[in-house]
């Protein structure tokens, strides 16, 4: 068993099976002695922290860097979680620097006081996304979205309340953005969903209208909504209970 707060996602694609770890971290778990921040960040992170003007950008930052620290090292077999280090790209993508680094990558999201990070083989691209869809702001994020003719049947059949369904489908587009490195730099119709059906109470599963080689999964967290983008054909024989 995994620690608290620590979940061992098992894929298979064929006849491989690997290993992701998610990792969920609170706002309340902050003030543990672990989550300092000289023991979870690097001296570069450290540094990038004091540059935020505000305490509520440092501690956004830090419960990110916590949780994907907590997940990556796992997979690093890393007892010192200040000596991995975790620098955007030119994309403001999550790169990982450390000595076993090597075929690792980190995906991580945050929302409302909550931050989870996967970290996951990097032969398989990943992207996870956490949402939170105010119902007074639903129509407005339906629009922005530029919902296809599927995605906007799913919405009216699906049950789901308008701000829960518009969570599903930006959480999903999201993880997408996030598994391709690009995250949402072209417009919203090209990251559109397919083929959305309810895989049992509280998940929906699917593809992508236009990225055929990439699937989707997403579970209602309470007010949230946890998506995960992946490689068609991977199946997950475990997912997170949370």
């Amino acid at each position: 068993m995994t620690p608290e707060g620590l979940e061992r996602l098992t894929a298979r694609h064929g006849a491989t099976e690997r290993h992701a770890y998610l990792a969920v971290v609170t706002d309340a778990m902050l003030q543990a002695p672990a989550y300092s921040p000289e023991l979870v960040l690097s001296e570069r992170e450290l540094a990038h922290s004091h540059e935020f003007r505000f305490a509520q950008k440092r501690e956004a930052f830090l419960l990110g860097r916590c949780a994907a620290k907590q997940a990556l090292a796992v997979l690093l077999n890393e007892a010192v979680w200040s000596t991995i280090d975790i620098y955007p790209g030119v994309l403001g993508q999550p790169l990982v620097r450390h000595a076993r680094a090597l075929g690792v990558d980190v995906t991580l999201s945050h929302s409302n006081g909550m931050a989870l990070a996967l970290a996951y083989p990097a032969q398989w691209p990943m992207g996870i996304d956490l949402e939170t869809v105010e119902v007074a702001v639903a129509a407005t994020v339906l629009a922005e979205l530029d919902a296809s003719t599927e995605e906007q049947a799913w919405v009216d059949s699906s049950g789901l309340s308008q701000a829960a369904a518009c969570a599903v489908l930006w959480g999903a587009r999201e993880a997408l953005g996030k598994a391709l490195k690009t995250g949402l730099n072209s417009p919203l119709r090209i990251f559109a969903l397919s083929g959305l059906i309810q895989a049992e109470p509280g998940v929906w599963t699917g593809g992508y209208a236009h990225f055929p080689r990439f699937a989707w999964r997403a579970t209602q967290l309470g007010a949230r909504t946890l998506s995960l983008a992946f490689p068609a054909g991977v199946e997950f024989v475990t997912w997170p209970t949370l």
